[in-house]
């Protein structure tokens, strides 16, 4: 799991991930959001983020491979924002980081993404 800590951002930002964290270097927003692996979360906390990361790509009917966003508040309600089914792969990307976290290398990455979908080939054949 990758997060984006939204807690430094300037007094008065939103606290979403809008085009000042993502893509514009020069503001303020942008220097104070990085994105890294999640370290300091309990153990039933990260299973309550997989299990709802997993219902939602089921449900969407996503496969291979997809990004779930979620928001996790104070009370540990988690809310999915977005599913990416398609999400940038680059190996500075925050798939990547979380497929690095897993144990797996850039070129592991890939070739899982590109065997699930030759599979699936297979299999609808």
């Amino acid at each position: 799991m990758v997060e984006l800590d939204l807690s430094r951002l300037p007094k008065g930002t939103p606290r979403i991930a809008g085009s000042e964290v993502k893509w514009e270097k020069d503001t303020e927003a942008y220097k104070v959001t990085k994105s890294a692996p999640a370290e300091d979360l309990d153990e039933k906390t990260a299973e309550k983020l997989a299990a709802t990361a997993l219902s939602a790509f089921r449900a969407l009917k996503l496969r291979d491979y997809a990004r779930i966003d979620m928001r996790l508040n104070a009370k540990g309600e988690v809310y999915v924002i977005e599913a990416n089914p398609n999400p940038w792969l680059s190996s500075n990307s925050e798939f990547y980081m979380a497929a690095r976290k897993s144990g797996r290398s850039y070129t592991d990455m890939i070739e899982t993404i590109v065997e699930l979908a030759r599979q699936r080939g297979r299999d609808n054949a």
